[in-house]
């Protein structure tokens, strides 16, 4: 089996895309852990499978399948998403502005210059303030469930450790939750760092899209925090969400880099 990928990351979240408009992959679970295998296979937090609708009626220009390392479906993915819409732009050769039909709904996405990407993030839930094992928590769904912690000392936190309780967390079953930590910058009362820790993958990722938003949001509701809200991740990218304060909040708009890695062929006995 030899298949054509583009690897992409962004800001640090990488990920395997295919063109998948002939429908022609494997995508069961032992093929996309494969593939996602940074030893044995490519290596990637997740890979995204694009393809073109059969009919074309406006509704959406493109489809994104997307699946964790560990080969189990997600709703959605905001780094995924801004990556998929760089490859559909410059691969496909589709526009600037895209609607994207994911499992979180169609999204609308826009190619800025030549590697920074805005993209439409939906709010799916109210959003709690919970009170956890005596752990305050901001919870929501941002295309997927999150769980937001405010600490004081990002950068020694057992993220790993913690995240890993916390997703696995009753209350947050059956379908578990992203494990954000966010800490305020001193420079800057609109900066925020976070670390994130994903499920899925199920380890800390350098970055997470649906992550930031979600906390973006939760300090303006929780914490009035007007945006537009700035996020520094592990790997120091910058991202940005930014919104209409107009109630009900529906939407939110993240923007950040990506970045093309490499390209090549998949080649599977």
């Amino acid at each position: 089996m030899i298949n054509e990928f583009i690897k992409l990351h962004g800001a640090g979240n990488d990920f395997i895309i295919v063109d998948d408009t002939e429908q022609s992959h494997d995508k069961t679970q032992v093929n996309i852990r494969f593939l996602c295998d940074r030893r044995c296979g490519i290596g990637a937090d997740g890979i995204i499978f694009l393809s073109l609708p059969p009919v074309r009626t406006g509704n959406y220009d493109v489809l994104m399948e997307f699946y964790n390392n560990d080969g189990s479906r997600a709703e959605m993915c905001g780094n995924g998403l801004r990556c998929a819409a760089f490859y559909a732009n410059k691969t496909m050769k589709l526009a600037q502005h895209l609607k994207i039909k994911t499992d979180a709904g169609i999204l609308e996405t826009e190619i800025l210059n030549n590697n920074s990407v805005k993209i439409q993030i939906p709010i799916l839930s109210v959003f709690e303030n919970l009170a956890i094992d005596g752990q305050n928590i901001y919870y929501g769904d941002t295309g997927v469930p999150h769980a937001i912690i405010n600490i004081d000392n990002i950068k020694d936190t057992d993220v790993n450790k913690i995240g890993s309780y916390y997703r696995n967390h009753t209350h947050f079953a059956p379908r578990g939750a992203n494990i954000n930590f966010i800490q305020k910058d001193d420079s800057d009362k609109n900066l925020f760092h976070i670390r994130t820790y994903e499920r899925g993958v199920e380890a800390e990722t350098s970055a997470c899209g649906t992550g930031i938003s979600a906390a973006a949001f939760s300090l303006y509701k929780f914490c009035g925090i007007q945006p537009p809200i700035k996020f520094i991740t592990k790997e120091e990218y910058l991202l940005e969400v930014d919104f209409s304060t107009e109630h009900p909040v529906k939407t939110l708009y993240l923007t950040g880099p990506v970045a093309e890695v490499f390209s090549g062929k998949i080649i599977k006995p």
